[in-house]
């Protein structure tokens, strides 16, 4: 099998996505990715770099049975800009998040592009495939409220059509780089200060909400508890200036504050922590929550977004005062380490890889059966 995959923003949980599926799917996988910057940039002409370059390898003698591309890649111009031969190879997209529910700071009419752009290409897949239900639902219900927006011409029937070829796919982790570090004893054995860790193993932008994170440790330490804090995740330029604010703030009991050296660092770091803490404004998934659970953290996670598909309620949480409490409890006494390791396991690339192998095969096959919506079968 012949796998053209698209990744125009080829960073985080979308690389490590699709590095651990090239490495584990047995296919010739050709991958065509761009930085993980400026990511609507990306979503606007990525399909015109890309088309270009699946040409040159199509005329260089290369063939695809099936193309796999991120939402970043505007499914449908890339078809329509790459030729009769690519546009015939048949193609999933897959969700790891969509634009109809993604939190704008910046409202106006320029943002529909991006949303439509999510919609387009569902239309012209032959298969789509969503890393929750949330997120599957979340889309397919926001659809209608849109193109009601449309001035006239409505396009009919987006819904149904969309609907009859959408399935659930959990994203995969590798445990390898968290089994590395835990060695043969596992998380009971994992090295464990002398206080509980907190760790906040996310991406350093807005959406991600670190300032009701801040808010709910400085309040704890207030009180006078002792704990510690590490910050982790993606680093970019224009950070929000919470970071600046939260060594001065916290004092001795911030630990860690930067983006991991390497991939064994950061698992390192996750296996040295007590609980994992997500404020996410925007999630459809959460790998890092998952492999922090793997590595032996207690998740605490709002009872919003997709987490209350993947966590037991004891794991979740309301409002900031009930954010604080569960830290608190957590603090006071400490969680055995692998609460939810049973949860994560099921999330590894050992086990979902076997699903995405079915899924490509079956649509590299030819024409496939219209299923419904979180049909089991791939």
């Amino acid at each position: 099998m012949r796998i053209l995959a698209l990744e125009p923003y080829y960073g985080g949980s979308h690389r490590a996505v699709l590095d651990g599926l090239s490495e584990s799917v047995d296919a010739e996988w050709t991958l065509l990715t761009l930085p993980a910057r400026k990511w609507k940039w990306r979503m606007r002409g990525a399909a015109v770099t890309m088309a270009s370059e699946a040409r040159r390898l199509l005329d260089g003698g290369r063939a695809f049975d099936v193309v796999f591309a991120s939402t970043f890649v505007n499914l449908a111009e890339f078809r329509g800009l790459g030729g009769a031969e690519l546009a015939a190879v048949p193609a999933i997209v897959y969700f790891h998040e969509n634009q109809l529910l993604y939190p704008s700071r910046h409202t106006a009419d320029w943002d529909f592009q991006f949303p439509l752009t999510n919609i387009t290409s569902a239309l012209s897949a032959e298969r789509c495939a969503f890393n929750t239900e949330w997120n599957m639902h979340g889309f397919l219900g926001e659809i209608p409220a849109l193109l009601a927006q449309f001035p006239d011409h409505r396009p009919k029937d987006v819904v149904e059509r969309i609907v009859a070829k959408s399935l659930v796919l959990h994203p995969p982790f590798d445990p390898a780089p968290f089994d590395a570090v835990l060695g043969g004893g596992g998380v009971e054995h994992a090295s464990r200060g002398k206080v509980a860790r907190i760790v906040w193993p996310h991406r350093w932008e807005h959406d991600k909400d670190p300032e009701a994170f801040f808010a709910a440790v400085v309040a704890l330490a207030e009180e006078g508890l002792d704990f510690e804090v590490a910050v982790a995740g993606q680093v970019f330029p224009d950070r929000p200036t919470v970071f600046q604010d939260a060594a001065r703030i916290l004092g001795m009991r911030l630990v860690h504050c930067e983006q991991p050296v390497s991939v064994a660092a950061y698992a390192g770091l996750l296996a040295s922590s007590d609980i994992a803490v997500s404020t996410a404004q925007n999630e459809f998934f959460g790998i890092a929550m998952m492999e922090s659970s793997y590595a032996g953290c207690f998740p605490l996670a709002p009872d919003r977004l997709a987490y209350p598909e993947l966590y037991p309620t004891e794991m979740l949480y309301g409002s900031h005062d009930e954010l604080v409490a569960r830290m608190r409890s957590l603090i006071l006494d400490r969680p055995p380490a692998g609460r939810a390791r049973g949860i994560a396991e099921a999330f590894t690339l050992e086990k979902l890889a076997p699903d995405y192998a079915r899924l490509l095969a079956r649509v590299a096959a030819g024409p496939q059966r219209v299923v419904a919506a979180g049909d089991p079968a791939i």
